[in-house]
């Protein structure tokens, strides 16, 4: 998928190799935010890509949008083998209190024999400052990282069960990946000195920090940070004015729909070397150079405080 192409023109080719994937067994995926946008076209194509033979779990603040989405997924027909039949549910969860995520992630993990595919894209649209919850995070650095970060060090040990057993697994995390910076180790989190800028460049290099320890201890599972480019949601086109401005960018806009087939090709492709470690991606799904802000003193300084702050 070369970078020169248009991102549509990279989806429709992710898209071709998507029709490949059959899975032998039952797929599980999580998806935190994902009764909206991106994260709900990723649930849809699991689904639809499955006929149905699949387990999703949407998690987010938004029930009647769960409801909703979840009618519309294929259904596998009766008489269908427990173990390969439809399975689809919501968990409300705010992705704002890392007490709620926790209490979710142990609720899971106690439920579900293995996870598949892990995505994660839950976020705030806000131009405030610093708003702490009563944790004293930030809460779009809590949704856009914490929340994450928890979600995935919680359940990564389901994701590695299912690939020593030979199934396709995967975790995306849908933000910023190469618009990271450098990182002030003793103002982690930016209770000092905050800005909205600092709080999303310094979220993309915590991220990719995290991913890269989480593959160093989940070895057979693929860590994806992303960043999907211009995308037409429901969060942009209601904004005033959004009907006039969006068609002067439509040759870059991609819709979430292509979007996520972009990312399902990266963790359903045959290609090996995508199959484990961490990777950073543009929005064609290709590799991004190795973030120069993480070195091994800021990646154990980024995941200790990660591990203390949720």
């Amino acid at each position: 998928l070369s970078a020169f192409r248009p991102a549509r023109a990279a989806a429709k080719l992710a898209q071709a190799s998507n029709e490949q994937y059959h899975p032998a067994t039952r797929p599980v995926g999580l998806f935190l935010g994902g009764t909206s946008g991106i994260g709900q076209a990723m649930a849809q194509q699991l689904a639809q890509q499955t006929n149905g033979r699949a387990q999703i779990i949407l998690l987010g603040r938004n029930q009647a949008a769960a409801d909703q989405i979840i009618s519309s997924f294929p259904k596998t027909p009766a008489g269908t083998p427990p173990n390969d039949e439809s399975k689809y549910s919501f968990i409300k969860v705010d992705a704002t209190s890392m007490a709620q995520i926790r209490e979710v992630t142990s609720k899971l993990s106690k439920e579900l024999d293995k996870v598949n595919f892990i995505v994660v894209s839950p976020g705030v649209l806000t131009m405030n400052g610093r708003d702490e919850t009563s944790e004293g995070i930030d809460r779009k650095m809590a949704c856009n990282f914490y929340a994450r970060f928890r979600f995935i060090y919680d359940l990564a040990p389901l994701v590695q069960k299912a690939a020593e057993s030979g199934e396709k697994t995967g975790v995306m995390s849908v933000f910023a990946a190469g618009n990271g910076s450098a990182v002030d180790l003793d103002d982690l989190g930016l209770a000092k000195g905050f800005t909205l800028r600092k709080a999303h460049d310094h979220v993309v290099t915590y991220k990719d920090a995290a991913f890269e320890e989480f593959a160093t201890r989940y070895p057979k599972v693929s860590f994806n940070h992303i960043f999907p480019g211009i995308v037409i949601t429901q969060a942009i086109t209601k904004y005033t004015g959004a009907r006039f401005i969006l068609p002067l960018f439509s040759p870059i806009t991609i819709t979430a729909d292509q979007c996520a087939q972009v990312m399902w090709w990266r963790m359903w492709s045959q290609e090996s070397q995508w199959k484990t470690g961490a990777h950073q991606l543009s929005h064609h799904g290709e590799e991004l150079p190795h973030s120069k802000f993480v070195t091994p003193e800021v990646k154990k300084a980024v995941w200790e405080h990660a591990i203390k702050m949720t």
